[in-house]
């Protein structure tokens, strides 16, 4: 038996004997036939990029490769637990604890619900890698009372979501979100109630973002959806149209920066 196999094993016994969240294989073996009590994850499918793969002293580099790893399975929105790593030298438990600041998607709980923030990040993570029809796209989901952001916003264009059923238009289902991303190419934002319902898309809002404080490079979209999360208990989701970098607005400061493959997670604040 190879050594990458008894690894394979030894890791799957480990993450099943803790009740880990997730296992990270970063060995190239095939994992046996069979149901899994645990969600198995290639570390090539986490787009983790180039570094090292082996336990060889290199004990940091290792936690920060699986830490993005652990991130990724974090966006549901679920604190605590453990994710192993499966390397060719050696098994790694990190808890999702250690990384939890980086999508502490619990500091919007009062505004959206984890369930609704963690498929709007999924979502805007899919738009900034992708775009749509093979060109950048940039928008933004504004998350909240939904009858309180219509209020301070109109429409641009026909609201093409007025009048559908919240099934056909809820965010925490993955058969709506290529419409989703349909629209994502006109201009304006997108209103989430609560619920996840979108229930405008193509709305411009009407605020006054010159108290806003921002990064430099950062232009009207991002300046219009800090100053609405000032103004009313909501978050904003914003992809740049440049990078599809994904940026979490809340109370009128940026909370959470995300590149598209998630190489790069960090506080923006």
């Amino acid at each position: 038996m190879s050594r990458d196999r008894q690894m394979l094993e030894a890791g799957l016994g480990l993450a099943t004997a803790i009740g880990a969240r997730a296992v990270v294989l970063f060995v190239a073996e095939e994992v046996p036939c069979g149901p899994h009590q645990v969600p198995i994850l290639r570390a090539g499918e986490l787009a983790l990029g180039q570094g090292a793969t082996t336990l060889e002293g290199l004990h940091d580099v290792l936690l920060e490769r699986l830490g993005r790893a652990a991130g990724a399975v974090a966006l549901d929105g679920s604190t605590g637990g453990e994710v192993v790593g499966i390397f060719s030298d050696g098994l790694v438990v990190l808890a999702l604890d250690r990384v939890r600041s980086r999508f502490d998607l619990a500091q919007f709980d009062t505004t959206a619900p984890r369930g609704v923030m963690a498929a709007a990040l999924r979502l805007a993570l899919e738009i900034g890698r992708e775009g749509r029809e093979g060109k950048a796209v940039g928008t933004a989901f504004v998350i909240g009372d939904g009858d309180a952001i219509l209020a301070m916003s109109h429409q641009l264009i026909l609201n093409p979501y007025l009048g559908h059923p919240p099934e056909v238009t809820t965010i925490l289902s993955r058969e709506n979100w290529e419409s989703v991303k349909e629209f994502a190419q006109l201009d304006g934002m997108f209103v989430v109630d609560r619920s996840g319902a979108v229930i405008a898309a193509g709305r411009y809002l009407d605020v006054d973002s010159k108290s806003v404080s921002l990064p430099s490079g950062l232009g009207g979209r991002h300046r219009a959806a800090a100053a609405i999360t000032t103004l009313l208990p909501v978050v904003a989701v914003i992809i740049s149209e440049s990078g599809g970098t994904v940026r979490v607005f809340y109370e009128g400061s940026c909370r959470i920066e995300i590149r598209p493959d998630l190489g790069v997670v960090r506080s923006c604040e």
